[in-house]
């Protein structure tokens, strides 16, 4: 009885090993090679289970360990609502255990080598779906562990964050092999196992970042950009206590300390203008009337901000989905918005289309719509939203587009393509990170702006009403960036790159691949016999 509580006690202690070596490789210790052996501990535990005939306990133990990376990585979502971040941290690490459920399952009919391929296509085919259905967390993709090393994973613009995926997990089951085998003395090839996996798996993919890195020529016309972090805090005066005449008036006021006629544009933060502005009555709002006059100082600029708007519907209109009842007459749609001013005046509008599940929108309501309760307050506007079925450019004129990206829209790299296959040569990153405190959330949101600078090749420029707002160029590099809680306004000369990335051109094509192979090994499973 003792020995089989220290054998489990062995197990749970491999198990938060495991979750250590992912918590380690996350921000804010950024000690990204350690993702490379944080499965490392599973397979041993998984190992000495089989040998036991307890395989039982196995996801218990690989439950235990993604849910301690979960919280360890994530845990700063419990500042906004500790009801709505447990409900995350379970619901998420259910998710990520079912690529082990599969590779336990069908462990004994493939054989050890063949499991561990099907667990890497089930888990790139989990990363997948994870981005593309409405209950999706991409924070912890594996992918952005590489957000902190951009130096390493310039070949982005080629794979994406899945090829850092698909990197990790084979890096990750080629070491458990060589640990596995390093204590048979009698096999004369584990130092050239463990060799091949240094070159091959470790120093190679660097060698080959470092290439396609060096061999990259940036390129565009320079575009000088002014970005606003006004640092209202989200909780006691930006939606409540402070006026958004007196909020549009200092962010306009920090935008005048460093502006001059030859300024190209003007970036303001998500929400930048709350209260609620209706869509009809746009050009009569006080808001956009105070920042029109701002800009006639600066005619030739355009003006991207982030707003808070609504739209009402008329009683002969057909409404949207998301539309709220009012009364029984009025119904009408909030959105969380950004609008564009061009140099002739006239305001355009984007809708977020990447809404956060259980803040924004309410996933699959006809089945999860008992978690209303548990939805997550970000200090702003909560509740299903409207929005826009796809992304959209605004043109500041025929030669260049802005790709208004809203908030969690940036950790969404396939979808973030989608604004510059429709013309977009400047990404604008427009947030309000506020709600998450002085954690590691706001730093991991900044870092993984520098993937999707590496996988479109353009520049990012990133105004947060607090948090980061600064400028990335198109290798992931910081060029500048703002303190933390402190109001600031930057300016910096970017370029203007037109070329499309051989990611851009196809996006997420490793994930298609991985849920193909993914069939065909489940379709082999069905016919091969049952191994001892």
């Amino acid at each position: 009885m003792r020995a089989a509580v220290i054998h489990h006690l062995k197990l749970i202690l491999l198990a938060l090993l495991s979750a250590g070596l992912f918590i380690l490789a996350w921000q804010p210790f950024a000690m990204w090679y350690l993702a490379f052996a944080g499965f490392v501990p599973l397979f041993i535990i998984h190992r000495q289970l089989l040998s036991k005939q307890q395989q039982v306990w196995f996801i218990a133990y690989v439950f235990l360990a993604l849910f301690c990376w979960n919280v360890g990585t994530t845990y700063w979502v419990w500042n906004a609502s500790p009801e709505g971040a447990v409900a995350a941290f379970i619901l998420n690490t259910l998710f990520m255990c079912l690529p082990w459920v599969l590779f336990q399952k069908y462990y004994a009919r493939l054989g050890a080598r063949s499991a561990q391929s099907l667990l890497i296509a089930a888990w790139l085919a989990f990363e997948y779906m994870h981005l593309n259905w409405e209950i999706s967390w991409p924070w912890l993709m594996l992918g952005n562990v590489f957000s902190n090393a951009v130096w390493a994973v310039q070949w982005y613009e080629y794979t994406g964050h899945l090829g850092g995926t698909l990197w990790v997990l084979w890096a990750n089951v080629k070491l458990f092999r060589i640990v596995e085998n390093w204590n048979d003395t009698s096999n004369p090839g584990r130092v050239h196992a463990a060799f091949h996996f240094a070159f091959f798996w470790l120093f190679a993919p660097v060698l080959f970042s470092w290439f396609v890195g060096s061999d990259y020529r940036q390129q565009g016309a320079p575009f000088d950009v002014v970005v606003i972090q006004p640092n209202i805090d989200p909780y006691t005066e930006k939606f409540d206590r402070m006026l958004p005449e007196t909020q549009t008036t200092q962010m306009l006021n920090l935008a005048n300390q460093v502006a001059d006629s030859s300024v190209d544009l003007f970036c303001f933060p998500e929400t930048a203008l709350v209260g609620g502005l209706s869509e009809k009555d746009l050009y009569s709002e006080p808001l956009i009337g105070q920042v029109q006059r701002f800009k006639q100082k600066f005619p030739a600029a355009g003006l991207l901000t982030g707003a808070d708007t609504y739209k009402i519907y008329g009683a002969m209109e057909d409404r949207s989905l998301t539309a709220r009842k009012y009364n029984d007459l009025i119904y009408y749609d909030s959105y969380n918005t950004a609008l564009f001013m061009s140099a002739t005046g006239t305001v355009d509008m984007y809708h977020k289309s990447k809404l956060v599940p259980g803040v924004e929108k309410m996933p699959y309501p006809q089945v999860f719509g008992f978690l209303e309760k548990l939805a997550i307050d970000l200090g702003g506007t909560s509740g299903s939203l409207g929005s826009d079925n796809e992304p959209r450019v605004f043109a500041y004129n025929k030669f260049v587009s802005v790709a208004p990206v809203i908030c969690y829209e940036s950790v969404y790299g396939e979808y973030v393509t989608g604004y510059v296959r429709k013309g977009a040569n400047l990404i604008c990153v427009i947030t309000n990170d506020g709600w998450w405190g002085n954690t590691p959330g706001y730093r991991q949101h900044f870092d993984y702006a520098r993937l999707r600078a590496i996988e479109t090749r353009r520049y990012i420029v990133r105004s947060a009403n607090t948090g980061i707002s600064g400028f990335i160029d198109d290798k992931g590099n910081v060029l500048q960036q703002s303190q933390w809680w402190q109001p600031a306004a930057l300016r910096q000369k970017v370029q203007l790159n037109a070329s499309l990335t051989f990611y851009v051109r196809y996006g997420d094509y490793i994930g298609t691949i991985a849920i193909v192979l993914l069939f065909l090994k489940l379709l082999a499973v069905a016919r091969a016999p049952r191994r001892q």
